[in-house]
């Protein structure tokens, strides 16, 4: 499909009885969108709102918010979630929210998205008279502003399109992320609805929800956070199964990469990128394979052995260094060897903390496993771990105290006495949010409990 670009796609490049979206199952088409977008366009406008939080839990919703925003020309500040400890710690950052959740929920001025007639009548939009700003944490756990162009969206998704259009062809889009993040706004939002696409507004939590919703031949976008949890559902039948399902945010282990083949009757495609970047390389299969450049990116690995990045996606025509550290192979694809800022100092002791996540993953007893330094009075490392069933079984019957040790002599084998973590945390699942991350803030909460 030929791509509209976002400052068209209420234009009359497409005829207005095209169907956009679904919501709760009905046809949303084009022309109410126009209508939509006009109607609260003027209303936001009427009011001089020129720096907006958009918060929305319906994909739909969200799209008729982004375009009125940018109809009117106002900056636009995209939350990393939902929460109001986030929304709060974001309150000098606009003048009004607008969203699609009841105003008594917000703590600050909320503008409620409202429903309007179809129109016929084209619209006409400025992106460039707008910035987007995206809010991501790094390994500390602060908040980082990404500010973004709706131009950079755009050609993220042509590349996309160029990588999987042929193959996705007429499919509707569901997903289980939410559009909030860079990934699922491109993927479940942006890309379908200028590729002339439908996408499912709802933001699926339940796997048997989003079954019950699939027609066959649809795009998954879906994160390791919910392909881990596919709680053995059934193989679907060929006439239910995907076209792709897309995956983003953290590496998807193998054996959840073989179940969702299993399941989906594909094997997931797993999407490399960052807030900054946007996707930049990607892979497929069962078992962990090189990382391969979209079309129109190049890669390369710089004198310290990080990742460097030219993308139509990233602002500006040089190159973004990333903190990952990579291995090129002949092939022009790299492997990814873990973050630069996962290196910590401990007793004088350079100390790889995805190495030590990585081995204690190679115990039997452990399912999850993350690593960080904890403020003490000298720096010690602390583990929250996820144990598996015969992991469960012996601390119970070791007890904790023997059982930490136990973990601490297995992980002498290949770690030195500076990196074994001397804090510990079991617990069922670890704290991860919806891309399949763990937060920093989550992570050291646990530990300080454990202290």
């Amino acid at each position: 499909m030929s791509l509209v670009p976002l400052s068209e796609i209420l234009g009359d490049a497409r005829p207005g009885a095209q169907i956009v979206a679904l919501r709760d199952g009905a046809a949303i088409s084009l022309a109410q969108l126009r209508g939509e977008t006009a109607h609260n366009a003027q209303r936001l406008s009427a009011l001089g709102l020129r720096r907006a939080l958009l918060l929305c839990e319906d994909g739909y919703s969200f799209i008729v918010g982004l375009l009125s925003l940018l109809r009117i020309g106002a900056d636009i500040v995209l939350p990393p979630n939902l929460q109001s400890g986030t929304i709060a710690a974001l309150a000098d950052s606009f003048d009004a929210i607008v969203t699609d959740r009841d105003p008594a929920d917000c703590a600050a001025r909320a503008l409620t998205i409202e429903p309007a007639e179809p129109s016929a009548r084209p619209l006409s939009l400025d992106p460039s008279r707008s910035r987007i700003d995206f809010f991501t944490s790094g390994s500390t756990g602060a908040v980082k502003r990404i500010e973004k162009s709706a131009a950079l969206l755009e050609r993220e998704a042509a590349m996309l399109e160029r990588a999987w259009g042929e193959r996705l062809g007429d499919a509707v889009i569901f997903g289980t992320v939410s559009h909030q993040h860079i990934f699922g706004l491109t993927f479940r939002v942006i890309w379908p609805l200028l590729a002339g696409r439908r996408f499912d507004g709802s933001v699926y939590f339940a796997w048997e929800t989003l079954v019950a919703a699939l027609s066959g031949g649809a795009g998954v976008v879906s994160s390791p956070a919910h392909l881990t949890r596919l709680g053995g559902l059934s193989p679907l039948p060929e006439a239910l199964r995907p076209r792709l399902v897309f995956t983003a945010g953290a590496p998807l282990p193998a054996a959840a990469a073989a179940e969702c083949t299993t399941i989906f009757g594909r094997p997931p495609v797993e999407i490399f990128g960052s807030t900054e970047t946007g996707a930049f390389a990607w892979r497929s299969g069962s078992e962990p394979s090189p990382w391969r450049p979209l079309p129109g990116v190049e890669v390369s690995c710089s004198d310290a052995g990080l990742l460097r990045v030219r993308s139509p996606g990233v602002a500006g025509a040089g190159w973004c260094e990333l903190a990952d550290r990579i291995a090129p192979t002949a092939d022009g694809c790299f492997r990814f060897e873990g973050r630069a800022d996962r290196i910590v100092k401990v007793e004088g002791k350079r100390v790889s903390l995805q190495r030590l996540e990585q081995d204690l993953l190679a115990l039997p007893w452990v399912d999850g496993a993350v690593v960080m330094p904890v403020a003490a009075d000298r720096p010690i490392l602390g583990a929250v771990v996820a144990l598996s069933p015969s992991g469960e079984a012996e601390l119970a019957r070791l007890g904790k105290f023997r059982f930490e040790r136990a973990l601490r002599r297995a992980l002498a084998a290949t770690q030195e006495a500076a990196a074994l973590p001397r804090r510990w945390r079991f617990v069922a699942r670890l704290p991860i949010d919806g891309m399949g991350k763990c937060r920093a803030a989550d992570v050291l909460a646990l530990l300080e409990v454990s202290a």
